[in-house]
């Protein structure tokens, strides 16, 4: 069951980017989740995936699978982008 919860929210997400950034994949945007703030959200239509990005203030990029987060972070950033 959490495996069809999941797939329905990435779904949703994925379409949402598609949405929000107009034929752009990544969105820069603010999505706090319960461990960290991540400054923007990408999908990658070859490969199907999802990734988050945050950048530390040394400027590193560090890249964050969704499929990786826990049920609670998805949601959250699937609440934050059927908001805007």
């Amino acid at each position: 069951m959490k495996a069809i919860l999941s797939g329905v929210i990435k779904k949703k997400v994925i379409n949402h980017i598609n949405e929000i950034g107009t034929g752009v994949l990544e969105i820069v945007i603010e999505l706090p989740v319960s461990f960290i703030t991540f400054n923007s959200i990408e999908y990658l239509q070859n490969t199907n995936k999802i990734m988050l990005h945050h950048w530390t203030d040394d400027d590193l990029e560090m890249t964050y699978d969704f499929d990786d987060l826990e049920d609670e972070d998805k949601l959250e950033i699937f609440k934050i982008l059927s908001n805007l």
